[in-house]
């Protein structure tokens, strides 16, 4: 035991010495180097090279299913220590350190098999980092040349590592990450907080619900399983809360979360190329939720045609929903604006909804909805007044802003009544407008009683 041990040392600094070497010499093509060298420190196994972005062996393992154990010799490990800021001061006020690992080796153990385990990370000539696990394992399994048990290793691990763990596919900068702080802040929305018409709010949830739920329909009739929906108004009137709701909801039902915060890269990488990452990646982990947010910033005259292609082209998007939200939905492209559904969030304000919450008490939803909407089709206004009756309390009524707010809003419903009739031809009476529009002033909380 004591020689096998010593075997396994001497190899694994060996491994370093590679490392060491290639690092301090000029090179052309490192993947060609390291390969080559490693193999003849191993010369009678199999070493199979994998992306780590692929295959994160090391997180597998601390996730518990499989054993990693660390060689944590001075010639067996090289890592850089470095501080990783808070994502959020309030929960982790003094921040965290862990470390950057450039060349570390592991006694790897999985479905009852020891292996070895290299970690390789350098940066090459054009300033890119790469970085690579190397397995090492007995030749005994070869199949076509490939040792079959590396081979169910790296899909297990790959298919586990390509899974969302508490987290969310962000893209930044030309590139995916997983973002645990995103995951939290999605993990806190509710319906419960989104304060918008609950007509459309209910109407919202159960169009995504059904879609994701209606795959054997589509396939039924030969359409594509996909959706695209635009949410549109001003700032601060509830799209980001309705997506980040919507998010929540759709990620514990299996459905992966992509959100996208550019298209523009560093280095020599063009939009276009980016788009064609996000719909790539999105396809890859079907069924998702794609969201582009600012969705009129990010498409271009240069970059529309490209989107569309991606979007409605010959490629299968098959169990994707793609949602953009815009403050500007005139500024999208029509044939962008076209291919999507739209939600729009209008006619509601955050900071008429914070203050209407602040003095009626949670029930600003139903004060808006009565006065803002329609009655749905099929029903007339007489039986929108008392569905939303029943549901206001008494407490609601005898408020003094409400009244007024009220008030306010009959009379300017009133008003474009008036101006209906008069676009129409019918008669109308101007000493009722008027008479109408001074009743306001006597409401208005802090206004003067005595004026004229």
């Amino acid at each position: 035991m004591g020689n096998s041990q010593d075997q396994q040392t001497a190899a694994s600094s060996a491994g370093f010495d590679v490392y060491h070497k290639h690092g301090s010499s000029v090179r052309v093509n490192s993947e060609v180097l390291l390969q080559t060298e490693l193999k003849s420190v191993h010369p009678s196994d199999t070493v199979t090279w994998v992306e780590a972005e692929d295959c994160d062996f090391v997180g597998f393992a601390e996730a518990g299913h499989a054993k990693a154990r660390l060689h944590d010799g001075e010639r067996t490990y090289t890592a850089i220590r470095k501080y990783q800021v808070p994502l959020r001061s309030l929960d982790e006020p003094q921040g965290s350190v862990a470390d950057n690992i450039l060349f570390a080796c592991w006694d790897y153990e999985w479905s009852g098999r020891w292996l070895t385990c290299y970690k390789f990370r350098w940066v090459d000539n054009g300033w890119q980092v790469r970085e690579y696990y190397a397995i090492v394992t007995e030749k005994g399994d070869l199949k076509d040349g490939r040792c079959s048990f590396a081979e169910d290793l790296i899909k297990t691990c790959g298919t586990w590592t390509q899974k969302l763990h508490d987290e969310i596919y962000v893209y930044e900068d030309g590139n995916w990450e997983k973002n645990k702080a995103l995951f939290n802040a999605v993990s806190k929305a509710s319906w419960d907080d989104v304060i918008i018409n609950p007509a459309m709010k209910s109407n919202l949830i159960k169009d995504i619900d059904s879609f994701f739920n209606a795959r054997s329909t589509y396939l039924e009739y030969n359409i594509p399983w996909k959706r695209g929906v635009i949410f549109h108004g001003p700032p601060g009137c509830g799209k980001t809360i309705s997506i980040k709701a919507l998010m929540n909801t759709v990620r514990q039902t299996g459905v992966s979360n992509l959100y996208v915060k550019s298209f523009k890269a560093s280095g020599c990488q063009s939009d276009q190329a980016s788009i064609r990452e996000i719909f790539t990646k999105a396809r890859a982990v079907a069924p998702a939720l794609l969201i582009f947010e600012d969705l009129d910033s990010l498409i271009t005259d240069e970059l529309r045609c490209f989107f569309l292609n991606e979007v409605d082209g010959v490629e299968d998007n098959d169990g994707l929903c793609i949602i953009g939200s815009t403050n500007h939905l005139d500024r999208i492209d029509t044939t962008v604006a076209e291919a999507t559904e739209g939600f729009t969030f209008a006619y509601l304000k955050e900071l008429f909804v914070q203050t209407l919450l602040m003095h009626v008490g949670g029930h600003a939803d139903l004060a808006v909805d009565y006065e803002t909407t329609a009655a749905p089709e099929g029903r007339d206004k007489s039986e929108k007044e008392d569905e939303v009756s029943t549901v206001l309390s008494t407490s609601l009524e005898a408020n003094t802003f409400y009244q007024t707010l009220r008030k306010q809003m009959e009379t300017l419903a009133e008003d474009l009544e008036v101006e209906n009739r008069k676009d129409d031809g019918d008669e109308h009476h101007p000493e009722d407008q008027v008479e109408r529009k001074s009743e306001p002033g006597k409401d208005m909380i802090g206004g003067d009683d005595d004026q004229e």
